[in-house]
């Protein structure tokens, strides 16, 4: 791979030095950088379980490396020694469509990756996305498919938050009331609009609105009768990329609560069949649904301090309950003030990068380990100004570490542009 670092190499690395995340075991470290000191030089690599179950948040200012550090998790976790990484799927939830170019190699700092023993790689990836996206992704020669969640999947309250309107308005009943008609059934758009029509106790000023809504909903072409199949979204040992940028925000937060419900349900009924086999002792070591890594930019859009059908799902599911059937998420805001306090104490990894707005230091100094010294704000000034310099408070060692994490090998698309162009 495109690392110094063989897969031998890496499980010997892991059973001499320190691997943040875990107390023990070994195999399925994340060479994500360099510890980092007050004269700016750099010591030996920092390495991060990637094997057990995680909520890692990385946060920071614009422009100071958070996406880019979550590309450097993303490229880690594909390059895992292969009998680790055929047991786990990586989907990323990408916001802004920036993560279709980790396909391609970095080029453009391939002197910056010499001094760090690295080369230009892309990793492999699948893109899932609306239509006019994989059109564009295929002529660039890009493994790209068309998106899709299943009509019936969607509850009636998920539609009523996604048109902006309340279920117990005339408009939501009649929503509610046809989709409840239907249930049991596979059944598209088109069906739900027939049922709405023929409902007599429903107004037609309400009816009308509803199917207004609903053709609004069928002009975004994700919604679909059959819909994409889970394992056709999130398989094992590849990483997925689904590229949400095109659609509006509640639909986002829609998309994202749908598939982390669906992939929490299978990975529990998956840990109960491996306990099953485990008890009768005919284990295989083979998953149907592998475990899996969900990584989330721009995080405050899907876990708000108020309600959220989107912040349910990953509170509730994945971060109180995900540990047991193997889930883990791997979260990036510019804003950790805008997250829901649950989204702090729950994350066992933090890494800081530069960070000056009052509020957003209060909120992560509200979750401040016992073990650490001093406000979170006095440790932030050891970051400095450098890009790509971080804080890293990992609390299953109860530790504290400033980093300097690695260039990445695939190419980054979330730099901002300038209108200086050489």
């Amino acid at each position: 791979m495109a690392l110094s670092i063989s897969g031998a190499e890496k499980e010997s690395i892991s059973e001499k030095l320190y691997v943040l995340g875990r107390r023990e075991g070994k195999g399925g470290v994340l060479n994500i950088g360099r510890y980092y000191a007050l004269d700016k030089s750099l010591g030996s690599n920092v390495y991060v379980d990637g094997a057990k179950p995680h909520v890692i948040l990385i946060c920071g200012k614009r422009g100071y490396g958070k996406s880019y550090t979550m590309g450097t998790f993303i490229e880690e976790l594909s390059m895992m020694e292969q009998d680790i990484r055929k047991n786990i799927g990586v989907i990323v939830i990408d916001t802004l469509g920036i993560y279709w170019t980790s396909f391609f190699g970095n080029k453009k700092h391939e002197e910056m990756l010499e001094r760090w023993g690295l080369f230009p790689s892309g990793i492999k990836i699948r893109l899932l996305s609306s239509p006019d996206n994989v059109e564009e992704y295929r002529k660039m020669g890009l493994p790209a498919e068309k998106f899709s969640l299943k009509t019936s999947e969607i509850s009636p309250l998920q539609w009523c938050n996604l048109f902006g309107i309340r279920i117990v308005d005339s408009t939501g009943v009649a929503i509610a009331r046809a989709i409840n008609e239907l249930e049991g059934k596979e059944y598209s758009i088109d069906d739900i609009i027939e049922q709405m029509a023929n409902d007599d106790r429903s107004s037609n000023e309400a009816k009308g609105a509803g199917e207004n809504f609903f053709k609004m909903a069928s002009s975004w072409d994700v919604f679909d009768k059959k819909g994409m199949p889970l394992d056709e979204i999130v398989r094992a040992g590849e990483t997925t990329v689904v590229d949400i940028s095109s659609y509006p925000e509640e639909l986002k937060v829609i998309i994202v609560a749908v598939l982390a419900r669906k992939i929490f349900e299978s990975r529990v009924r998956e840990r109960k069949n491996d306990e099953k086999d485990i008890i009768k002792g005919k284990s295989t070591g083979r998953r149907k649904f592998p475990l899996v890594w969900m990584a989330i930019d721009e995080a405050q859009i899907f876990l708000p301090p108020g309600k959220s059908v989107s912040k349910d799902v990953i509170i509730n599911q994945w971060m109180r309950q995900g540990r047991q059937p193997g889930l883990s998420l791997l979260l990036a805001t510019r804003r950790p003030s805008a997250l829901d306090d649950e989204v702090l104490s729950h994350s066992d990894i933090i890494i800081c990068h530069r960070l000056t707005a009052q509020g957003d230091i209060d909120a992560l100094n509200r979750v401040r380990p016992t073990y650490m010294r001093g406000e979170i704000g006095e440790a932030l000034k050891k970051v400095g100004m450098e890009k790509g310099v971080a804080l890293i408070i990992d609390d299953n060692s109860e530790s504290v570490h400033i980093i300097k994490v690695r260039p990445r090998m695939s190419w980054h698309g979330g730099e901002e542009p300038s209108a200086m162009v050489n």
